[in-house]
């Protein structure tokens, strides 16, 4: 599944491994970036195709915190600057779901050393349309989403239950 993987330079003193994934959902290739030395392929591969799997359950999860990252977004910018978003991104509270998908796409796959190797924890980069400065970053452990958000580099592993900013948190009274 990850294609052309190949080492590159992080920093002076560092590199950092990238390949290619096909992410059928979204009809794209995106990057499979491995930071950790300790991550093997093998399970980088686990989380490729965890990607490439997604159940209903966890898209429409995706989609409803999506939503709801917009919508806030929205809440939160100038009339006239949402105007103009709300032209490129016609999101409102009637928007259904899954018409979410038009709006963002990922971009890369950030596969960390795992906590628990039995379990598959990754995190997508995104671009969206309603806030192309930081994106959205998409954090999912054992096909549940944990984390949604603009992009600040956290981690499935990460304890994100008390995130402010977390729409995978959000109630589902919009479903």
């Amino acid at each position: 599944m990850i294609t052309d993987m190949q080492v590159k330079p992080l920093t002076k003193d560092s590199v950092f491994r990238e390949g290619k994934l096909y992410c059928r959902l979204w009809d794209t290739e995106i990057s499979v970036m491995l930071f950790d030395e300790d991550v093997t392929l093998e399970y980088a591969e686990k989380c490729a195709q965890a990607v490439n799997s997604m159940p209903p359950e966890l898209v429409h999860a995706i989609c409803l915190a999506a939503k709801k990252y917009c919508l806030t977004f929205f809440d939160e910018i100038n009339d006239e600057w949402k105007e103009e978003l709300m032209a490129q991104v016609p999101v409102d509270e009637h928007t259904d779901p899954s018409d979410m998908m038009k709006y963002f796409c990922p971009t890369g796959m950030v596969v960390e050393s795992p906590k628990d190797p039995s379990r598959i924890g990754y995190q997508l980069e995104c671009s969206c349309g309603w806030e192309e400065e930081h994106g959205m970053e998409i954090d999912i452990l054992d096909n549940t989403l944990v984390y949604l958000s603009s992009f600040d580099g956290n981690s499935p592993w990460d304890d994100h239950s008390d995130e402010f900013w977390n729409y995978a948190l959000e109630d589902k009274s919009q479903e």
